[in-house]
């Protein structure tokens, strides 16, 4: 009798042995494969108006449901503080799993190395990029790396209303019009359309000198960003001389007409009828300026500089890139792939960062979207055909150079207060000093 209760003993010893051995192997090729018993918890931060704050928030809900091993904890702000915040978070080592960027302050966070290199994951295809082309990426590529995923593609871009156009008897604007042609139909439209009506809200500033520049073959700054990247400042003289000649004929608003709208686009004098056209525009700004209007209205490229290059690129309206000091760098490189790819996640983002980049969303979304939406997705698509590649992501001092083309170079141009041969010289000596800290 004892020994019949030893042996089963040994048994059931034996049994519990191996079904222990067998739950460890289980467990171990669970962790080996990353398996969804890990759990995984990542920060993202990102800026925004309050629509895409909760935009954003829905799509985190979806992707957690889908992948309940994954919390994802939200961090969002306005546009106003937000590079601060980011650089305090960097001064501290904590910057978040995953960050919103911006292309002017790409090539800083990379030069220190505050950004990971996300090809490891396209290559393993957990950052899936198959369905985009590579006009939609090559922004978002340093030295052959990839920092960041374009979350939202946008185009340089004026809008017009065609039916002031019609109004005045003017024909409309087509792709390849010569600036020579903006200059004339903008003082036709002031003449036939009365007192206070003007053809241009016009606008000499740096994006627009930037598009120029393109034309002629040359960019802003140079490879290594340690000076401007164009010699013959005549021009930077021909092209704010286009914005005096429209000022003096009449066919611009005086600045008085449209200075205190700022960069709200709610307030732009095409919302009153005041102007017909508004210079140095992003392609995804259709959808408000519209709205605000509460008429139809319609994006046209910029001018074509006769003889010249195509000035037009794809620009990335944001991206996503993960941190350098992340933890868990490919959990996060997934949740930029189920961005990109989800038309799911599409429909609740509904293109309000930009075009979205892989096709069959674009597709999808083209398909469904408001008639502003439509435009939004066909002048990109027009756009493309009139675009090569986009130039490098603008160096460090690049944001204090804007607001010194802003303050020096734009503003005193619009009032009348400065030549073009003044300010070409005054901003190519304050734009070198800025730039030479690169050295």
């Amino acid at each position: 009798m004892i020994k019949k209760r030893y042996f089963l003993f040994l048994a059931l010893a034996f049994i519990s042995l191996l079904v222990a051995c067998s739950n460890d192997e289980a467990s171990n090729g669970s962790e080996e494969a990353g398996g969804d018993s890990e759990k995984v918890e990542l920060r993202m931060l990102w800026w925004g108006s309050q629509d895409r704050h909760d935009r954003t928030l829905e799509v985190i809900d979806l992707y957690m449901k889908e992948n309940p091993n994954v919390t994802i904890s939200a961090e969002f702000t306005g546009w106003d503080g937000y590079w601060e915040k980011m650089a305090t978070q960097a001064a501290g080592g904590n910057l978040p799993d995953i960050v919103q960027m911006d292309y002017k302050y790409l090539a800083e966070y990379v030069a220190k190395d505050l950004l990971a290199d996300l090809n490891p994951f396209v290559d393993s295809n957990a950052l899936d990029l198959s369905d985009v082309e590579d006009t939609y990426i090559d922004g978002g590529i340093i030295d052959d790396k990839l920092y960041a995923v374009n979350i939202g593609a946008n185009a340089h871009a004026i809008v017009v209303d065609n039916a002031m156009f019609e109004k005045a008897g003017v024909a409309p604007l087509e792709p390849g019009y010569t600036w020579e042609e903006l200059k004339e139909k903008a003082k036709q439209l002031s003449d036939k359309l009365g007192d206070g009506v003007y053809g241009v809200h016009p606008n000499a500033g740096v994006m627009g000198f930037k598009h120029y520049l393109r034309q002629h073959g040359k960019w802003l700054y140079s490879e290594d960003g340690t000076e401007l990247g164009y010699e013959d400042d005549q021009l930077l003289v021909d092209y704010l001389q286009i914005t005096v000649d429209m000022l003096e004929s009449g066919g611009a608003a005086p600045p008085d007409v449209f200075e205190t709208a700022g960069t709200n686009v709610e307030q732009f004098p095409i919302v009153n009828e005041e102007t017909a056209i508004v210079m140095d525009m992003h392609s995804n700004q259709i959808i408000a300026i519209e709205s605000a209007a509460g008429r139809p209205l319609d994006l046209m490229l910029q001018p074509t500089l006769e003889g010249g290059e195509l000035g037009h690129y794809i620009k990335p309206g944001q991206f996503l890139s993960v941190s350098e000091s992340s933890e868990h760098k490919e959990e996060a490189a997934k949740f930029i792939s189920f961005f990109t790819n989800s038309i799911e996640a599409n429909e609740i983002l509904n293109a309000e960062r930009g075009v979205p980049i892989a096709g069959e969303v674009r597709k999808h979304l083209k398909e469904n979207a408001t008639d502003a939406g439509r435009k939004m997705f066909e002048y990109v698509e027009l756009a493309q055909e009139y675009s090569r590649e986009i130039d490098p992501p603008d160096p460090q001092g690049s944001t204090e150079i804007e607001s010194l083309f802003e303050n020096e170079v734009q503003d005193p141009i619009h009032y009348g207060e400065i030549t073009p041969e003044e300010a070409a010289e005054n901003f190519r000596t304050k734009a070198s000093e800025i730039l030479a800290k690169n050295k």
